[in-house]
């Protein structure tokens, strides 16, 4: 029981020492900011002190790090800064309500001028569609991503562009060519430029294919065909008559007779209208049992035209459904270096690096 106690106790003074670390660099980093502040001492002081932070702490000292570099001037750290926090807790905004009203007013315009202008790309991923044919290798892959702000972007892989535009906010399909990559398992990696005001972020796209031979394919027996006498010319029965019999006994007996064809017959028309002469056209007078129009059919001609008027118009095609996946598997037929064919898989998988801000 007093284990148990003590057991107890120590935990409550854990969780109690925990609490007074994570209000204490709270208190201390206002201490050096407010009506006065001192940002030299406050951005030595909380480099220090966030190596110890986690969870919530820690995304909140990574982000006022990079408003504690902008107000000391040094440009480069804060955008260096700024982009590991994008690229680790993308746009989420952190707690900093503890900060005074003095900070916070300025922290607030600091943050939304980032988040305004960052090109952040996030949640890549290849795209499955349902057309997507399992075997043979494909010309290339659709890459999804989700795209933070407007953007002007290129894609190369080398030092050859692939392409390159414009991309508003929002999600977008990137192609990617594969065309003479499955020659063996290798990784290849296409990079992403981003421009977005005066900021140029640059984010690695890696692509990795993995080529394995499953097996060598099982050869189609061959085709048995029966006996072939030259000369004779394949061509079908029209006529005949066939007999089987057993010990002499006539036992089936099977005729085909060749189809006639059909005897010609030419319609001749009903009976004459007055006036007309046989087999030629009838004479145009103004006589009504000639030129009438049932009104019921003229009824449902003047509906079916306005219905054609009215009708809605057919609905747009809908766009082409597609899965998010990780990895995409194709099957297909490879020659070995030997000269044999086997049958072989190729994995596809991806792998985004971290943007990093490039400078002149």
């Amino acid at each position: 029981m007093i284990r148990l106690q003590r057991i107890a106790a120590a935990l409550l003074l854990g969780l109690g020492l925990a609490a007074a670390l994570r209000a204490d660099w709270r208190t201390e980093l206002n201490a050096r900011l407010g009506r006065n502040p001192d940002y030299r001492a406050a951005w030595d002081y909380l480099a220090e002190a966030s190596k110890s932070l986690e969870g919530d702490d820690r995304q909140a000292a990574a982000l006022v790090l990079p408003f504690l570099a902008g107000k000391l001037g040094e440009k480069t750290r804060e955008q260096d800064l700024m982009a590991d926090y994008f690229e680790t807790y993308r746009d989420y905004d952190p707690d900093i309500g503890f900060l005074d009203d003095y900070t916070i007013r300025e922290f607030l315009r600091f943050w939304a001028t980032w988040k305004r202008s960052y090109p952040l790309v996030f949640d890549l991923s290849l795209l499955d569609y349902e057309w997507n044919a399992a075997t043979g290798l494909p010309g290339s892959v659709d890459v999804g991503l989700e795209l933070l702000n407007e953007a002007f972007f290129r894609v190369s892989l080398g030092p050859y562009i692939l392409e390159g535009g414009h991309w508003p906010a929002g999600f977008h399909i990137l192609t990617i060519p594969l065309r003479g990559l499955f020659e063996r398992s290798d990784s290849y990696e296409f990079i992403l430029d981003l421009k977005s005001a005066d900021l140029v972020l640059r984010k690695p796209i890696r692509l990795r294919i993995d080529i394995a031979d499953v097996s060598a394919p099982v050869p189609a027996p061959a085709r048995e065909t029966g006996p072939s006498r030259a000369g004779l010319a394949g061509r079908p029965i029209q006529e005949g008559e066939l007999a089987l019999y057993i010990d002499g006994k006539l036992v089936l007996k099977s005729r085909k007779i060749a189809a006639k064809p059909a005897a010609f017959t030419f319609p001749l028309g009903g009976p004459s209208m007055p006036g007309q002469k046989p087999y030629m056209p009838p004479p145009r007078e103004n006589n009504p049992q000639m030129s009438g129009v049932n009104v019921l059919d003229a009824l449902a001609l003047a509906y079916k035209a306005l219905k054609d008027l009215v009708k809605k118009k057919p609905p747009l095609p809908s766009p082409p459904s597609y899965k998010k996946v990780t990895s995409l598997s194709f099957a297909y037929p490879r020659t070995t270096a030997e000269g044999e064919t086997v049958s072989a898989r190729a994995s596809l998988s991806l792998s985004p690096g971290r943007g990093l801000i490039l400078r002149e």
